[in-house]
């Protein structure tokens, strides 16, 4: 487990604090011919060594306590003997109380006061004062570093990039760690490509962004120079790590400089050259995800991908008019707000696959010419709307809120076309005016000119022609939820050991997947469920029901596991954080109808949760066989 230099340096004085309050002058001894750094690498493996060391009377044990003790004391937590606990589980376990849950305030408040404490022991011992009062600058920048990602996470992304800044300056007055500052300079910038970002400001969004591309670069270059000149081993593997780190940030803001892009060329109605920078992101991000050393960073960059990958479906459908395209994207969108921690961004997701489907409904409209669908394409922009307005995002909840007035106008024009008595047909074409007016208001108040002109070119041959001159699909099109959607913080922390969303208790998710959805009576499938262990803590399964719905059997000469009352008895199957399994059902088709699958997994832990798991549902459609079909004879 890597631990930030903050942490290692917190870890190093509690073993040399511990050992003093044991062992008193001796503690020096040990210490000469015993590297207390090495319980950072290798805690275990260093208490192994110390145990041959201690003068007789000593116990490795009541030392290893008093170094931890003096560890959560730094960190300003509360310790608590664990039976059976070895010092590298005290050590993760503070580590990742600092710095998980996303709880950075408290983080860099246990690192001031470290530097609190380093400068009051420099006042104490003048020979250490220099080295001591650089540390203590050292805990001070990463106290501005954990309030920098505290207000990241907050999205108060312009405070900061200050605190990064002044991370950077206090690095930079640092004997020993100055080339860090340059890589915190960078993330000032990163920063602000975001807070520019979230202001709906693409243009200087992308120009902060391929500045601080520029600006990890040279910070990589530094480093690398670094290592040209053959450092110590350790020295060496730590900026062996900051090499890879500032690659990671820098590759980051390409992405996000490319997702601002896509925005641009959105609004200007190049949908093919939007579709082409999402995807590109996308593959960015997911390279990015592959990589990531955090739970946390993992989902983010994941969430991220996932969501360039929707919008660029979008945009493809948008060009090609395409139902089906709609429904993929919704569907992935779906997926986003499922796996987004944050309330805003689950909004935007949700608003998102309402205007897929609203834009799925319009692409039939044209191949229909069904004004029923009117009804549906309105109830999904209002939706969408709802959901805008409830996650803060004013320029898109106006988009919608135009393109509403818009079909209105389309419904009375459409009215009005087919309707006989003069005066009915007059009022009718008055309203079209006033919706269609606002309609552009509201499209020029929400920066899409496009739309507005199209709007007001459409009021004005509908003055002259008094006809229907648009379809749904060209007025869903620039849809807000490619230009006016605001981005998810994502953590990028590497040099930290844990993730901010850190899951003791066992958590089991999974997802279904059936190998055929539409079959015949008597024909044979498999139901394929994937499982995995998202908690820290193993999960001993134990019981899987829901597998089976009227018009369905189990193959119970093809089952691995035993069945009782249509579920299968898990056996206890144990299954560690982050590994999988797969469970396959086999199943037959007896009757004709449509299906939905609910399975429900049941499993505990150890420390005596116990839950349970719905995975989404699965639809089959089950048909008769047919004249030919029986002669054929089901598939199996």
């Amino acid at each position: 487990m890597k631990r930030s230099p903050s942490l290692e340096d917190a870890l190093e004085g509690a073993v040399s604090a511990g050992l003093q309050s044991q062992l008193g002058d001796a503690a020096g001894v040990v210490s000469v011919f015993l590297d207390p750094g090495i319980a950072v690498s290798k805690p275990d493996s260093y208490v192994r060594s110390l145990s041959k060391m201690l003068p007789t009377g000593a116990k490795v044990e009541t030392v290893v306590t008093a170094i931890c003790q003096r560890l959560y004391e730094d960190l300003g937590l509360q310790f608590q003997e664990r039976e059976g606990w070895k010092l590298s589980d005290y050590v993760n376990d503070a580590t990742g109380k600092v710095e998980s849950a996303g709880d950075y305030k408290e983080a860099s408040k246990a690192f001031k006061r470290v530097a609190e404490d380093y400068r009051l022991t420099a006042q104490k011992i003048p020979g250490l004062s220099l080295v001591l009062t650089e540390l203590a600058s050292y805990m001070d920048a990463w106290s501005s570093i954990g309030e920098a990602r505290s207000q990241h996470q907050e999205e108060h992304y312009s405070t900061a990039s200050e605190n990064y800044a002044k991370a950077a300056d206090i690095l930079k007055a640092t004997k020993a760690r100055s080339h860090l500052s340059k890589h915190y300079e960078a993330c000032t910038l990163l920063e602000r490509g975001e807070a520019y970002s979230s202001e709906e400001d693409p243009e200087a969004s992308i120009e902060s962004f391929k500045t601080a591309v520029d600006a990890f670069r040279k910070a990589k270059t530094g480093l690398e120079n670094m290592l040209a000149q053959d450092p110590a081993p350790q020295e060496k593997q730590d900026q062996q790590k900051w090499v890879e780190i500032t690659r990671s940030r820098e590759r980051y803001c390409l992405g996000r400089a490319e997702l601002e892009e896509a925005r641009i060329l959105d609004k200007k109605g190049d949908e093919e050259g939007s579709s082409a920078r999402y995807r590109s992101a996308s593959q960015r991000f997911e390279e990015l995800a592959a990589e990531a050393q955090t739970d946390q960073a993992r989902w983010e960059l994941e969430t991220l991908a996932l969501s360039c990958h929707a919008w660029a479906e979008m945009k493809e459908a948008e060009s090609g008019a395409s139902p089906e395209l709609y429904a993929e994207a919704a569907d992935l969108f779906s997926k986003v707000e499922k796996i987004t921690p944050r309330k805003r961004f689950r909004l935007l997701a949700l608003a998102s696959s309402s205007m897929c489907k609203a834009l799925e409904a319009g692409t039939r409209f044209r191949r229909t010419r069904n004004t029923q669908l009117y009804s549906e394409i309105k109830k999904a922009l209002e939706t969408a709307t709802d959901y805008y307005q409830a996650a803060g995002l004013q320029n898109a909840a106006d988009w919608t809120r135009a393109t509403g007035k818009l079909f209105d106008a389309l419904v009375y024009l459409t009215d009005a076309a087919v309707e006989r008595e003069s005066r009915r047909k007059a009022e009718l074409f008055q309203l079209a005016e006033k919706h269609l007016e606002l309609a552009a208001r509201l499209y020029g108040q929400a920066g899409f000119t496009v739309k507005r002109d199209q709007a007001v070119q459409l009021l004005k041959r509908a003055r002259e022609d008094m006809e229907l001159l648009m379809s749904p699909i060209e007025a869903l099109a620039q849809t807000p939820a490619l230009t006016g959607v605001a981005v998810a913080p994502v953590s990028l922390v590497r040099e930290k050991t844990f993730g901010l969303e850190r899951v003791d208790a066992a958590n089991i998710v999974g997802n279904p997947n059936l190998s055929q959805r539409n079959v015949s009576v008597g024909s044979e499938l498999t139901l394929e469920l994937e499982i995995a262990n998202v908690g820290k803590t193993p999960a001993t399964l134990t019981r899987l029901e829901n597998i089976v719905e009227d018009g369905l059997e189990l193959v119970r000469q093809k089952t691995v596991y035993p069945v009782e009352n249509n579920a299968f008895d898990m056996k206890g199957k144990r299954l560690d954080y982050l590994k999988t399994l797969t469970v396959k059902v086999p199943l037959k088709a007896t009757r004709k109808g449509t299906l939905e699958l609910r399975p429900r997994i049941f499993f505990h832990d150890q420390k005596g949760f116990h839950g349970s798991y719905d995975f989404d549902a699965t639809s089959l459609t089950i048909r008769d066989l047919g004249i030919s079909g029986w002669l054929k004879g089901p598939k199996q």
